[in-house]
């Protein structure tokens, strides 16, 4: 990889795991590499390593999206610049 990873924001329905639920059914996408929950528009983060755009819909599409709980998914690709 050169570094890019996507961001996946996820919207959830009434179906939703709460926050307070184990997560670590995550643990079978091995695409994920951290998922966290957040508030405003978006329920969830997820970053996910993807070799290209393909296989991150690929990803979307066939297992993320399959579950009953999600509404709705947002996808961006992003590259670390700097950190503190």
């Amino acid at each position: 990889m050169s570094n890019w990873m996507a961001q996946v924001q996820v919207k959830w329905n009434k179906e939703a795991p709460i926050a307070s639920d184990d997560w670590s059914w995550l643990k079978e996408w091995s695409e994920v590499k951290w998922a966290g929950s957040t508030m405003g528009d978006w329920d969830m983060t997820l970053w996910v390593d993807a070799k290209d755009p393909e296989e991150l819909e690929q990803f979307v599409y066939s297992k993320l999206r399959s579950k009953n709980w999600v509404a709705d998914t947002k996808s961006v690709w992003t590259k670390k610049v700097w950190a503190a």
